[in-house]
């Protein structure tokens, strides 16, 4: 993408660049180790939820989130790099996921859960001081799945997602709360979905399953069926759980 450019819409076409499986995933992992003021991976025009488009569309803005998901993949493929005898590449790997750790619980931690994101000119996203999201489902869960958070930290973390987050009137597990509606923060076309529907605070059940691992991750495999029940309420056998 150009510097003016957010997305780009266009036909694709195979291109006359051929390289291996490893070296493929070698380069978009390298793309991804680009970090702003905070240590943390730059969020560009969007990391997994696209909607959120305006937060770092300006090359500085940062994702938690991010941060705890690339620490995952660099973990995950550590271990290729070591059976290649790819030394160099294995020492990289391992520097960046150390730091992007150590980065995240100084930066990311919010007091009693994991903020969500910087913006561009430094604001937190997902943070208490916010009117709007001010908490976002998946820096929490991700902090457990990812194995990088703090274990007294990540379960702060997840008890405030099924305090805040967890609608058991309705069945739901919240995205993020509150949704954005007329405050001040422009993160993206998030805002322009109605507040409570899809990304914009309402169930997306990917992110909801999410949270169904980290609770089931940390022992609480009571609170994960409860959860599992809320977001797909069919006859499962409980056994699966425990």
């Amino acid at each position: 993408l150009g510097e003016d450019e957010d997305e780009r819409y266009e036909t694709p076409i195979v291109s006359d660049k051929k390289s291996s499986l490893y070296l493929h995933c070698i380069s978009a992992i390298d793309k991804s180790l680009r970090f702003g003021a905070h240590g943390l991976p730059l969020m560009g025009s969007g990391d997994w939820n696209d909607g959120m488009n305006t937060v770092g569309n300006k090359g500085k803005g940062e994702s938690v989130w991010l941060g705890w998901f690339i620490y995952t993949v660099l973990n995950k493929f550590i271990p290729i790099c070591r059976e290649r005898n790819d030394t160099e590449k294995m020492k990289k790997y391992q520097e960046a996921a150390r730091l992007i750790a150590i980065n995240l619980e100084k930066e990311a931690w919010d007091g009693s859960w994991y903020k969500r994101a910087f913006f561009d000119n430094g604001t937190p996203l997902g943070s208490v001081q916010n009117d709007e999201c001010r908490i976002d489902s998946i820096s929490q869960s991700w902090s457990v799945i990812s194995g990088a958070g703090k274990p007294e930290r990540t379960r702060e973390a997840m008890g405030a997602v099924e305090k805040y987050l967890v609608n058991r009137e309705y069945g739901i597990i919240k995205l993020l709360e509150p949704p954005f509606d007329d405050g001040v923060l422009k993160p993206g076309y998030i805002k322009a979905y109605v507040p409570g529907v899809r990304e914009n605070g309402g169930q997306y059940t990917h992110a909801a399953a999410w949270v169904v691992l980290a609770f089931a991750m940390l022992g609480l495999g009571n609170t994960a069926w409860e959860m599992m029940e809320l977001i797909n309420p069919i006859n499962h056998s409980k056994s699966s759980l425990d």
